[in-house]
């Protein structure tokens, strides 16, 4: 029985690989190893977001397919940010794989439906490309896929090495850049903006305001 349930998994990859061999962008982020439980929350978390399959004008939700699936044994305490403190809290880590995804996402040149920043500056991800979520708080990240065609998610966990991908079933038709302006202090904030830039064939063809980001 589990040679047959291997086999049948091997089988599926091989489809999927198939299906979706165009890379249409990938993003690493990192962490610090053996200090809490963040590679575990991480390493569970990417489990639970590899091999979603994004299908054609429909919205992911990272609480819905991520979060809300995680059970309570399967999660542990790591440093987190609530509100302007960082404390240690259950579940930490889970924020950077939804930040990780998030940038992966702007890259691809997927839409984003909703996404929210922390409140301060985290250490894994420029400023700009983070995306909180809770799912007590109602806070979540949702993207969208705005193409006639699927894409697959693919995430895993190297060493301390977190690593998404997006893949479609279709070639990339345009390069994307992504600029994240120098954070600069207004009052008691750290203002940014992030602005997405499309090209193809080396030329510009729009550029759009991401998102503008105050943090304490």
């Amino acid at each position: 029985m589990k040679k047959l349930i291997f086999l049948l998994l091997v089988a599926c990859c091989f489809c999927y690989a198939n299906e979706f061999k165009y890379r249409w962008a990938t993003y690493t982020t990192y962490f610090n190893e053996h200090i809490d439980e963040r590679q575990t929350n991480i390493k569970v978390a990417a489990r639970y977001l590899d091999g979603f399959v994004l299908l054609p004008k429909t919205i992911f939700s990272f609480n819905d397919e991520v979060t809300s699936r995680i059970s309570e044994n399967e999660l542990g305490t790591a440093n987190t940010l609530v509100g302007e403190k960082r404390v240690p809290g259950y579940g930490g880590g889970l924020c950077q794989v939804s930040s990780t995804l998030y940038a992966a996402a702007l890259y691809a040149g997927l839409s984003i439906f909703e996404r929210k920043p922390h409140s301060k500056i985290v250490s894994y991800i420029l400023p700009g490309l983070d995306a909180t979520v809770s799912k007590e708080q109602g806070v979540d990240l949702k993207i969208y896929n705005p193409y006639n065609f699927r894409f697959i998610i693919r995430a895993s966990v190297d060493g301390n090495a977190l690593n998404i991908s997006i893949f479609g079933e279709k070639p990339k038709m345009r390069e994307i850049e992504i600029i994240v302006s120098r954070p600069e202090k207004q009052g008691d904030f750290i203002y940014t903006i992030t602005t997405r830039r499309v090209f193809t064939s080396g030329k510009e063809v729009f550029s759009e305001i991401v998102s503008r980001d105050y943090y304490y």
